[in-house]
């Protein structure tokens, strides 16, 4: 936990978002939103609970920033190595999103609580306009949706589809890196070939 804001330093606005995101993070690893409070959150964090408000308008647009980070970070881990090796790159950052398995029921309250329309846009369509550009057809969207839907599946329901096709025979790791690579395999093909040629 970090330590609380001192009386004779006030933390910049950059450092108490970063604070709060870090505790919001935190806790909710370990439970879902409904039950962690914005106070909790903010006595985590080391910080007067109404700068919740203040920086992100409320315990939504918390959880929006928290999603938003773990987002982003998913898209780095696949631009990272996507020119040199894109199977390679689709896997790291599926497999990413797939150990943060607790941002499922994060997801989850938001849809409950705002609509699909708050929730952040997910890593992976960015990171593939930006190599492929904005032109792609139905079908190629639709393919990154269904990719998008496997990845949500799976981390709310790996027990259930490990049992019923035998992959629960394997270790965790060796489950995760047997479904990043089928699904990227299935990806990366589609991608190769629609490359942006630099201008």
């Amino acid at each position: 936990m970090p330590p609380s804001e001192s009386p004779g330093r006030r933390l910049s606005a950059e450092e108490s978002r970063k604070r709060l995101v870090d505790a919001a993070t935190r806790l909710f690893r370990e439970r879902p939103p409904k039950a962690v409070s914005v106070r909790e959150i903010a006595a985590e964090a080391g910080v007067n609970h109404g700068l919740v408000h203040r920086h992100f308008g409320g315990k939504d647009g918390l959880i929006r920033a928290v999603l938003s980070r773990i987002f982003r970070s998913t898209g780095r881990a696949i631009t990272a190595r996507m020119d040199q090796d894109l199977e390679a790159a689709l896997c790291d950052g599926i497999g990413l999103l797939v150990r943060e398995r607790w941002t499922a029921p994060v997801v989850a309250h938001l849809l409950q609580a705002e609509g699909p329309d708050s929730i952040p846009t997910a890593s992976m369509m960015p990171v593939i306009r930006q190599k492929v550009g904005e032109d792609l057809s139905p079908q190629e969207a639709a393919l990154i949706s269904v990719v998008e839907a496997a990845v949500l599946g799976w981390m709310l329901f790996e027990p259930l589809v490990a049992r019923g096709t035998g992959l629960d025979a394997l270790d965790e790791e060796a489950r995760l890196r047997a479904f990043s690579a089928a699904i990227a395999s299935q990806l990366a093909p589609a991608l190769r070939g629609r490359a942006r040629r630099p201008s």
